[in-house]
């Protein structure tokens, strides 16, 4: 156990996520005793020993189930049971192989404290910073280092903050902006060659809508968004659809107003990018500012 417990601070210290399997319990004739640990990884491997035969390939599945859910669970295989619903982190299943008895199996996922880059000088960026610290996250200062990244430059060097945020593959990335804002930031950086593919990923406006203003409120509904996507990664996922499906809309840049690109029946292009617009006469004043 001691070897075990060394390495389970070996591989805390690398910030390698797994899982660590205790037996709290065992029923004759089983030959594993409550205390057995292991380490399993997410490639499946295992070190240590916490029993054989039909034990194994169960808790191999539950213990890379709960490394991607993030939350542990008590694994129950007792002689002669039947599988039955998972109640409250317990799950239960017959004991199948020829050792007959049982055994409860702890499984603990340990994962790396999340990785947060913030990008910009702001006040709402050094609220993100304190709050984060407080709740586990480590500052990083590269977005490709990061788990999220959160945009909250508010007005200086958005466009390149934005174009490295979208290009990192974190987990959440979000842009602290309104959404007509967003929708000039992603047309430009549409027309530069920044793939949809990146900016769907970007929520915008970053946060939950709790109605704060100030920004500690803000930047507490922005780290409530990347906690609960951390914990429930479907909600990102629905997100992104919903986005993709709405991404045929332009922003009139006169009026602010969401234009079908499909149907848009005022147009204009200036320098190789194509403007829409409502109506003729925001159409008008966009051209005689660009004339």
């Amino acid at each position: 156990m001691t070897d075990i417990l060394e390495r389970v601070a070996q591989l805390r210290e690398e910030r390698k996520p797994f899982v660590l399997a205790t037996v709290v319990a065992s029923y004759p004739p089983q030959s594993v005793r409550a205390g057995a640990k292991a380490v399993i990884f997410a490639d499946g491997a295992i070190e240590g020993w916490i029993g054989g035969g039909c034990i194994r390939p169960v808790i191999l599945d539950e213990a890379l189930e709960t490394l991607r859910l993030g939350a542990p669970r008590l694994v129950r295989m007792n002689g002669g049971g039947t599988r039955g619903d998972a109640v409250r982190g317990v799950h239960d299943y017959p004991m199948t192989c020829q050792g007959e008895g049982g055994v409860e199996i702890y499984l603990e996922p340990i994962l790396p404290a999340p990785r947060l880059c913030v990008l910009g000088d702001t006040p709402v960026a050094d609220a993100l910073r304190t709050l984060a610290g407080h709740i586990g996250h480590v500052g990083v200062e590269l977005p490709n280092e990061a788990n999220a990244v959160v945009v909250a430059t508010m007005g200086v060097g958005d466009e390149d903050a934005l174009a490295a945020a979208a290009a990192s593959g974190a987990a959440y990335v979000g842009l602290v902006a309104s959404r007509k804002k967003a929708r000039f930031l992603f047309d430009y950086l549409r027309a530069t060659g920044v793939p949809d593919d990146q900016l769907v990923r970007v929520k915008a406006p970053a946060g939950l809508d709790l109605g704060g203003m100030t920004p500690g409120e803000i930047a507490l509904s922005v780290l409530a968004e990347i906690v609960q996507r951390r914990c429930h990664p479907e909600k990102g996922e629905t997100q992104i659809l919903r986005f993709a499906q709405n991404d045929t809309n332009a922003i009139d840049p006169i009026c602010g107003m969401s234009v079908d690109r499909a149907t848009a029946k005022h147009t204009l292009e200036v320098a190789g990018e194509t403007h829409y617009f409502c109506c003729p006469h925001c159409k008008a004043s966009f051209a005689k500012a660009h004339a």
